[in-house]
């Protein structure tokens, strides 16, 4: 399982990197054994470049070698490039290279773009994520080609018929990583996953350790009750095209006392009638004993 850590900020807005280290040694020392700082539960995308390699340099300094970092980079090609080296430099163990946002991408294109990222680090091992359902495995294929260091693919596309699909048309041994973590983990496992990302394991790790753990004992009963059991939180996160996604981690980990729920624009915290709907969540998964099977 890849956990995509939350950024927490402080009171006047900045990042506060202390409890940035604390949470990730929360996460690591939970058993978590990947980690993607700069993700979008990390809100990539609101960081300001030096934001990011302050998040890269804490997570990765605090993890070290327990885990598996893999820091997210992105954006223009040069500014991907630069900080995929700096994540080398700092000792990670992977990148993954976020979805280009360019409007206009071909695919072509976006085989140039990851390759021309994973060479500016050859020695690391580069998960790109897939959320453009316009690349198809003989895409991906080609970008094997092109960079042998791309050693799995974080597929976000919402089809699973098209993960499917993309699975078997591509010609190489790969990690396939369900991106769109536990609500379609179980789907995608029975089409070639092996992990999924994430952001749930921020606030109880049990229910995402407990989901992993019958994916990979083939215990189709339990993740199914485990999944169930999950519905109602992932739904919030993903309604309205996942505009409450970090919203909804952050208003979880506030009510437990672990950060602040603040969140940056375009995100905006929950309102009252959603806060209440996650302590219920909150609330019912406490009385629950996640070690024990349902």
């Amino acid at each position: 399982m890849v956990g995509i850590p939350v950024v927490p900020y402080a009171p006047d807005g900045a990042v506060d990197l202390t409890r940035t280290g604390e949470l990730a040694d929360r996460l690591v020392g939970s058993g978590l054994g990947a980690i993607t700082p700069n993700g979008n539960t990390g809100e990539f995308y609101a960081l300001s470049p030096r934001e990011r390699a302050d998040v890269a340099r804490t997570v990765t300094g605090v993890v070290g070698d327990r885990a598996v970092v893999v820091v997210g980079v992105g954006l223009d090609p040069a500014t991907a490039k630069a900080e995929a080296a700096y994540a080398a430099e700092l000792g990670a163990h992977a990148v993954m290279v976020h979805q280009p946002v360019l409007p206009y991408m071909s695919r072509a294109g976006w085989v140039e773009y990851t390759a021309a990222v994973a060479s500016a680090v050859p020695r690391l091992a580069v998960l790109p994520y897939v959320s453009s359902p316009a690349i198809r495995g003989s895409d991906i294929a080609a970008l094997v080609r092109r960079a042998p260091n791309v050693a799995g693919i974080k597929y976000s596309v919402p089809d699973p018929v098209a993960f499917a699909e993309t699975v078997q048309d591509t010609d190489a041994d790969l990690l396939w990583i369900a991106g769109l973590a536990e609500s379609y983990a179980p789907s995608a496992w029975q089409a070639g996953a092996r992990a999924f990302t994430s952001g749930l394991v921020n606030v109880v790790p049990e229910i995402s350790f407990g989901l992993l753990d019958a994916l990979r004992d083939d215990d189709t009963e339990r993740a199914a009750a485990l999944w169930r059991r999950i519905r109602r939180f992932e739904q919030l996160r993903a309604r309205d095209r996942s505009a409450d996604n970090v919203s909804v981690v952050k208003e979880a980990m506030h009510q437990l006392g672990l950060c602040d729920r603040s969140v940056r624009p375009p995100s905006t915290t929950l309102p009252d009638a959603d806060q209440a709907d996650v302590a219920r969540i909150l609330s019912a998964w406490n009385s629950e004993d996640w070690k024990e099977k349902p």
